[in-house]
């Protein structure tokens, strides 16, 4: 067995007087991919820091991290940083927040790199189209930011590749190729880390599984998936959502209609291109598609945040003003739109709790203790109490600011609810009881939901319907049954076969063990 490139002794993180980690040891070998899993606020992304020798803000480390026989922990920051500048590469959970907005990517990339055959080889393991290379990051959809991440991440090709959820934002396709790439780059040498909810992708590329609960090892080894001894592990894998059954009822009258929706970006290209979408009260349409297909653009514009150059939204047969700006109070609150990134959606300086206190005030004047109440009982609903929402955003989680917009939204008590991937950041017990709110949502207010997703599992448990996007075109449409079982466009086709519905793997290739992986040659 090689000698470990990285390895963590006693590892603490502490904020305050609470513990974040707790004598966490870990080894990461190369060639070996170990993925850590386990719930919303466990101490992944914390580890993930820890492992570099960083933390956030307020945060304590102790303990060891040596890195080829370097401690990180202790080190000046300048010292630290140097040390691992070229032989750890990072993907954040949040990718937007690495790239420069005022930076077109290829430029970054060419910049950084040490060859002129770095930027090539990192666009094609990113999966990365070379077209985007000449955009800036806010023309990227939010899994384009990722793989322009993931590009910047491999360009020296590090000695430990660390990943927080790096499925977030990617189509099944594209999870598909993050696999093959994750077999590539572990084959020539490097060491893994994979900090992520998706079990899916675990179990395709994963040699080790390490199980954290609040911020200690509860179990690790090969068997974890396939026979888990603890509690919390169990519980993790119990928690897959089942397609949902078609009710057969006949749609009620009104609810959301969008008619020939076209956006045009000023490159003249089509973001959405006569799109139609009904969404009637108390059902569920899902929008899916491949990374930069439109997705988020027709979400945006039915919300009124981003204004279409052709065609109409209605809401019970009246029409709604394009832009956000020019519906009244009412309409803005009966259409409530939960953002792709939740940290940019909440004011960094407030308190959640506050925020969402706001919310029920301004949409229904309700104030004091009354407002307390309805707040406590809707953040119950998500999986947060108080405590957790009194603090600011940068001291929650990203599933757990994921639930704390959805709980905003539906304190506006909306007639719709549009979701731009509200399951990303949610570990499979989260994801669960979040849909599960959902759905009951649907039946007891008759709101509408659409649901925006790339997570096939979560559209098979909830949505009625399911609308296929390409290209800024609805390409199929169908009931989710039907759909699933039957896809009959090719993009339809390559999503569902390229998916892990309900923990069946897709087929792939078999990543090889490690002891058949050929060592990686020099340059």
């Amino acid at each position: 067995m090689s000698e470990p490139v990285l390895r963590a002794r006693g590892l603490r993180a502490r904020a305050g007087t609470r513990d974040l980690l707790t004598g966490v040891d870990l080894e990461l070998r190369p060639g070996e991919v170990t993925a850590v899993i386990g719930e919303s606020g466990s101490g992944k992304t914390t580890l993930g820091l820890a492992l570099q020798g960083e933390t956030r803000r307020g945060v304590r480390l102790a303990g060891t991290v040596e890195l080829c026989g370097t401690d990180l922990v202790g080190l000046p920051t300048a010292e630290r940083r140097a040390a691992r500048a070229t032989a750890i590469g990072y993907l954040p959970q949040h990718p937007a927040a690495a790239l420069n907005p005022l930076r077109k990517v290829g430029r970054v990339l060419a910049e950084l790199a040490r060859d002129a055959e770095a930027v090539p080889e990192a666009v094609r393991w990113a999966g990365l189209d070379p077209a985007l290379l000449d955009r800036y990051p806010h023309q990227l959809s939010g899994g384009q930011q990722q793989r322009a991440v993931l590009a910047l991440a491999v360009l020296h090709r590090p000695d430990v590749l660390v990943l927080d959820e790096p499925a977030t934002g990617l189509d099944a396709i594209s999870t598909s190729h993050a696999v093959e790439a994750l077999t590539e780059v572990a084959g020539r040498g490097t060491a893994v880390l994979l900090l992520t909810h998706d079990l899916g992708l675990v179990r395709r590329v994963a040699d080790s599984v390490v199980v954290l609960h609040e911020g200690r090892v509860v179990e690790r080894g090969e068997h974890v998936l396939t026979a888990p001894a603890h509690e919390r592990t169990r519980t993790l894998l119990a928690a897959a959502p089942q397609v949902l059954p078609t009710t057969g009822e006949p749609a009620a009258e009104g609810g959301l209609r969008a008619r020939g929706l076209t956006k045009v970006a000023r490159n003249g290209h089509r973001l959405l291109d006569g799109v139609d979408l009904a969404v009637p009260p108390g059902r569920c349409v899902a929008v899916v598609g491949r990374s930069g297909s439109g997705k988020t653009t027709l979400a945006r514009c039915l919300a009124g945040l981003t204004r279409p150059d052709a065609g109409q939204v209605l809401l019970d047969g009246v029409p709604l003003a394009p832009d956000l700006r020019r519906r009244d109070r009412r309409q803005r609150t009966r259409v409530q739109y939960v953002h792709q990134d939740a940290r940019a959606s909440f004011d960094e300086f407030r308190p959640v709790l506050a925020q969402l206190t706001r919310t029920v005030r301004l949409t229904r004047g309700a104030g004091g203790e009354r407002a307390r109440a309805e707040v406590e009982r809707v953040l119950a609903a998500v999986g947060l109490d108080r405590a957790l929402a009194a603090r600011r955003p940068a001291r929650l989680s990203g599933g757990q600011l994921q639930r704390a917009a959805v709980a905003r939204a539906l304190l506006a008590r909306p007639a719709v609810l549009v979701c731009d991937e509200i399951t990303t950041g949610q570990d499979p017990v989260r994801r669960a009881e979040l849909l599960d709110l959902l759905a009951t949502t649907l039946r007891t207010t008759s709101a509408g939901l659409v649901l925006i997703s790339h997570d096939l599992d979560a559209v098979a448990a909830i949505a009625d319907e399911v609308h296929v996007l390409d290209a800024g075109r609805c390409v199929e449409h169908a009931p989710t049954a039907t759909l699933l079982a039957e896809p009959r466009t090719p993009v339809a086709r390559r999503l569902v076969d390229s998916a892990d519905l309900g923990g069946r793997a897709p087929e792939v290739t078999r990543r090889p063990c490690a002891e058949e992986r050929i060592p990686s040659t020099p340059g």
